[in-house]
């Protein structure tokens, strides 16, 4: 069995058998959603939200030259 550790409070999390990049856990203790980026070693970092990286979000309108100008 394969255990990770929790980047937040670091809880031992199982990954199960056989764990794979791309994996995406839930730590039971404080609730972080983390993702596999390593096998050997186990590595876990922040899952990313893939609504937050939606490019309806962004303003590409947006003029930095503007706004610095203060306008």
């Amino acid at each position: 069995m394969a255990t990770g550790f929790c980047i937040e409070c670091d809880t031992t999390l199982n990954l199960g058998k056989s764990p794979h990049k791309g994996q995406k856990v839930t730590c039971f203790k404080c609730g972080a959603v983390l993702e596999v980026i390593n096998i050997s070693p186990i590595e876990l970092d922040w899952a990313l939200d893939e609504d937050f990286l939606d490019d309806d979000d962004f303003d590409t309108d947006y003029d930095f030259e503007e706004r610095a100008k203060g306008y």
